[in-house]
């Protein structure tokens, strides 16, 4: 272990504008003992401080802080980090408007707590690791992610250690020697997703049958008890994920919808392959013309989850039903 004035000394000598730790913490003293030092350091060197994390620890730090916290940015994780894909722009926002020009800021972002499902858990690793990669080359902030070792299972804090280059706990900061640069790390859309279930609806589509899979879209959010804003909202990130299948994925595709624990799920498959690892996490623009329906489908659904190779491409999107 590296006591943590000696390891920011020693890490201070390397070029690293974007610094990425994961706060290990047991209980709300642990947690405050860990973050309210960190917050308080930039606000006395006149950096911008943003904290997104579950409500009940904003509160916990509003308290700690007193009047300083009204020089902090708060956000409630759990309503902007529903969707793990949104993450990344948040900060990237704020860094936009905030950063640059010398000026370094710093955040705390605890996008994994205790109740979230097992794939929003393998989205927020995935989140974690691409961190690294959308940061890499911009300018100079720090990120603090808290993980919570009373409450989270021992395979989630070893992903931390995979995804971060330094852990910090017991106020003190190790380097991560599982840490996994982005380039090494298993690609973003790697894996499997679950099985379709049995009973699941599937409509092959073509070129010109984007109106059925509207329709298709449609009927079945409607008898699934979704309201009218949000069917409008899945109907609009189907046919935008159907859409990118006829153009990248050699002009057809299949849709799929089923229902699983309380939420309406639907998957958009083809024969393309996903390349641009922040695909549907930065607004479409020059560097990614196409990603205008991924971007969609991750502001208006309540989780996303890609997965591409050699065999082809599948969108899966949940919409909660409560």
């Amino acid at each position: 272990m590296v006591a943590a004035g000696r390891l920011r000394a020693i890490l201070s000598l390397v070029p690293a504008p974007f610094r990425h730790d994961a706060l290990f913490y047991a209980g709300s003293g642990d947690f405050l003992d860990g973050t309210v030092p960190f917050i308080r350091e930039g606000l006395a060197a006149g950096e911008p401080v943003f904290i997104a994390v579950p409500a009940a620890r904003v509160g916990l730090l509003e308290s700690a802080l007193g009047a300083d916290a009204a020089a902090v940015r708060f956000a409630d994780m759990e309503d902007m980090g529903r969707n793990p894909a949104r993450i990344i722009p948040a900060w990237q926002e704020f860094v936009d408007d905030h950063g640059g020009a010398g000026r370094p800021v710093r955040g705390i972002g605890e996008p994994i707590w205790s109740g979230r499902s097992e794939p929003e858990i393998d989205e927020c690793v995935r989140h974690e690791s691409l961190l690294n990669l959308a940061f890499d080359d911009g300018p100079a902030w720090q990120l603090l992610c808290p993980y919570d070792t009373d409450r989270l299972a021992d395979d989630v804090l070893a992903h931390a250690r995979r995804t971060h280059p330094c852990v910090v706990e017991d106020g003190l900061t190790e380097a991560c020697g599982e840490y996994l640069a982005p380039c090494h790390a298993p690609g973003p859309f790697d894996g499997r997703l679950d099985a379709v279930p049995p009973g699941s609806a599937a409509m092959p589509f073509e070129t010109a049958q984007l109106g059925a899979v509207r329709l298709f879209t449609e009927v079945w959010a409607i008898d699934a008890g979704l309201g009218p804003g949000r069917v409008t909202d899945l109907v609009l990130a189907i046919n935008e994920l159907a859409a990118n299948s006829i153009r990248h994925g050699g002009g057809a595709g299949t849709a799929r919808a089923w229902l699983s624990n309380g939420s309406l799920v639907f998957q958009v498959e083809d024969r393309g392959r996903m390349t641009l690892p922040l695909a549907g996490r930065v607004r479409p623009g020059y560097e990614y013309p196409d990603g205008r329906g991924l971007w969609i489908a991750n502001q208006v659904c309540d989780l996303v989850q890609i997965r591409s190779g050699e065999d082809g491409t599948t969108v899966r999107v949940r919409m909660a039903l409560a």
